[in-house]
């Protein structure tokens, strides 16, 4: 009932005014106009929603009967009560049928009257009293005009706010290239409490869940508790039941649609099927304002190798525009150097930060995974890169880069002035949508580049830098563009087993009968195979960059056989522990850093929060053992180059992962030796000794024990 508004019909001046009084004082938290006729209350109803209509029956020119029949084909989510001095059961009977909501005969109670006023407001909010098509035919008018994406977005969400009685809505757009769900339109009292987090990875909070999976999620009165939805700020501030849906497309949803509520008892049901139906002409406004956006830079580019550089001002002018920027620069990137070559600016001066102007990307948050930046005024705030790197006329930035596939092809940097970015991150998915065209543009102007292509065709290669990460030496773990993903983001419990079989294979092809195996021993044929479709598409919904257009990126396969790609813009840490080994192992004094690189990948035995995975045991015996290899080749540099300190301390990780090495203790008590530490080497070979004795029941190797008689010797002979 909060912010419910009334409308009070009588011709009957006093009665009108003390109905409204009545009303003003009863703590409804309601807004009471009066109109003194049937014609004058549909002057009000044209201007603005009521939810609620109190009319006298009977008035000169049109009565309440046909004020309450205007009402409900026009206005059919407005509720109607009906007051009559000459109340029969007929009256009543034909009222209701009618549509009215409730009727009250002359003269009434004052408390009453009030009692069916929130009854009547408070029924048509909890039934979810909504007419679906009317709501759904505003939210329609709401989104006509798709060239006002953002403002048509939140007047939609005006509209579903009103009808449902929720507090908050919220709309999230996905990326052009990263595929993350951004906030980018919301309504209600607790705006502060949505933006303080509006980027959600896929498969993470109910945004990234709703976007990967397509389906919808509901949570009536216990949203605090439920584990998968991670913006805390907002079940802090009252948010107790959410409804969120997909915005359908052909291939991929294009976002989500959430309303939010503090009840408990909010109806879900109901509400998640209005979103459902109204999701479907937001979908297409949103699909029509990103066209119309791709097209004004298809229509502004021209030849953007044009030695004048005009075709590049204008693009630059379309996005200050577009992004109603104080100003801004536009760099296209050199492909031999990494570096701007080609900067245009609407400003006084270049806005392109220090480390694009070195060609360092790797840390640039706007080049990450194509994602684009947003920053607010103040810069304490801002990523560190940022705020060494960034010119200090720059007030509050927001760096778009120019993307298409896995290449970089330049940068543009809008700049909001000390007023700040209000409203500008939910600018962003339109304005990530232009930088994706220019760059498609821009590709197919230096000749057509893939992920696959090589690095020098004519764009920077963002594949050279690995956004999936598998750490199998240790705890397993996966990171996608640098943030861990948490187990429970994927649904199926296989998902990560199948990740681990793939991984370890290198690329080789696994058929389909070997994972069954594998995943769910002695399973029939036909179930074996549908529970692995399941996994894979669990497991591709999580980590694969190109769900939309079904390119897989990672995990590929070729009628039944099943791999990961090696070639994709991933690191396996297993693969590169074993190419800077070989290496390595050849080097030369002063030629350490691919072993020391190598030791510290070696976080852990393989899939050691797995040990008794028996289908990986041999290939953690040999890792372990070209761990150990390392170490000694390691430890024989250190020495050769005097850093015998290193040495030892090599030897040490040595010795923890193989404890029982009689030539790695032997060598530690050498080394102990040279560094004039011999009571130290005697306290390692008598430890090793009774470890071997309690663990094994075994002596040190003679080797050993000449070593200990000999170092023994020498101690005596010097004292």
């Amino acid at each position: 009932m909060t912010g419910a508004r009334i409308l009070v019909v009588d011709d009957n001046r006093d009665m009108a005014n003390g109905i409204a009084m009545l009303l003003g004082e009863a703590e409804l938290s309601a807004e009471v106009h009066v109109a003194y006729s049937a014609k004058r209350a549909l002057t009000f109803l044209e201007a603005r929603e009521y939810d609620l209509v109190l009319s006298d029956i009977r008035m000169p020119g049109m009565s309440g009967v046909d004020l309450l029949t205007s009402i409900r084909s026009r206005w059919p989510r407005t509720k109607v009560v009906l007051l009559t001095a000459y109340g029969t059961v007929d009256s009543a009977v034909g009222a209701m049928k009618l549509g009215a909501g409730d009727y009250l005969t002359k003269p009434f109670d004052n408390d009453a009257l009030v009692d069916v006023v929130r009854r009547t407001l408070a029924a048509g909010i909890a039934s979810g009293g909504f007419d679906l098509a009317a709501v759904v035919g505003e939210v329609a008018g709401a989104v006509s005009r798709p060239e006002d994406l953002l403002p048509s977005l939140r007047s939609a969400l005006d509209v579903l706010l009103r009808a449902t009685g929720a507090d908050d809505g919220e709309i999230f757009l996905c990326e052009a290239e990263g595929r993350d769900p951004i906030l980018c339109a919301w309504a209600g009292p607790d705006g502060a409490a949505m933006v303080d987090r509006d980027r959600f990875t896929m498969g993470i909070g109910y945004p990234g869940i709703v976007v990967a999976t397509g389906k919808p999620l509901c949570t009536k009165g216990g949203l605090a508790d439920d584990p998968r939805y991670v913006r805390r700020v907002v079940t802090d501030a009252g948010i107790r039941s959410l409804v969120a849906a997909p915005l359908p497309d052909v291939r991929a949803p294009l976002g989500s649609i959430h309303l939010m509520s503090r009840r408990s008892d909010f109806p879900v049901d109901r509400v998640l099927d209005l979103l459902e139906h109204a999701a479907i002409p937001i979908s297409n406004s949103v699909r029509a304002g990103l066209a119309a956006l791709r097209q004004t830079v298809d229509e502004v580019c021209g030849n953007l190798d044009d030695p004048s550089r005009q075709p590049l001002r204008v693009l630059l002018e379309s996005f200050r525009q577009v992004a109603g920027a104080r100003c801004g620069t536009l760099a296209l990137i050199d492909p031999r150097t990494g570096r701007p070559d080609r900067v245009v600016s609407t400003g006084p001066a270049s806005l392109v930060c220090g480390q694009a102007e070195a060609g360092s990307w790797a840390t640039c948050p706007s080049v990450l995974a194509a994602h684009g930046f947003v920053a607010n005024p103040g810069r304490r705030q801002w990523p560190e890169s940022c705020r060494r790197g960034l010119p200090r006329r720059a007030a509050s930035p927001c760096c778009l880069p120019l993307v298409a596939g896995s290449f970089l092809y330049g940068i543009v940097v809008l700049d909001f002035g000390r007023e700040g970015t209000a409203g500008a991150t939910g600018q962003l998915v339109p304005l990530l949508t232009m930088a994706h065209q220019a760059a498609i543009r821009l590709q197919s102007q230096r000749g057509g580049l893939g992920a696959d292509q090589a690095r020098d065709s004519g764009g920077v290669s963002l594949a050279s830098r690995a956004e999936l990460e598998l750490r199998c030496l240790g705890p397993f773990a996966v990171y996608l563009r640098g943030q861990p993903i948490a187990a429970d983001a994927f649904t199926r419990s296989k998902a990560l087993l199948l990740l681990k079989l793939l991984a370890m294979k290198r690329g080789a092809p696994v058929h389909r009968e070997v994972l069954l195996e594998q995943l769910w021993p002695g399973v029939a044929p036909e179930t074996g195979a549908n529970r692995l479709h399941g996994v894979v598409h669990d497991l591709r919904s999580v980590i694969e960059p190109r769900r939309t257009e079904r390119e897989w990126l990672y995990v590929r396969n070729r009628g039944d056989f099943y791999y990961f790609d090696l070639n994709a813009p991933v690191e396996i840490d297993v693969a590169r522990f074993r190419q800077l080994a070989t290496r390595g192992l050849r080097s030369s004094p002063g030629q350490e850093a691919d072993l020391e690189e190598a030791l510290e990948l070696y976080r852990g035995d393989l899939f050691e929060d797995d040990p008794f995975a028996e289908w990986c045991a041999a290939e953690r015996e040999d890792l372990r053992e070209w761990y150990v290899k390392v170490v000694e080749r390691l430890t024989q540099l250190y020495a050769k180059a005097g850093r015998k300190e290193e040495a030892l301390t090599c030897l040490r990780r040595a010795l923890r992962s193989s404890p029982f090495r009689d030539d790695l203790v032997l060598a530690q008590m050498e080394l102990l030796t040279q560094l004039g530490r011999p009571g130290e080497a005697m306290t390692t070979y008598d430890d090793y000794q009774r470890r071997l004795k309690e663990e094994m029941d075994a002596a040190p190797s003679p080797d050993l024990q000449v070593f200990r008689r000999r170092l023994l010797g020498s101690v005596h002979e010097s004292s």
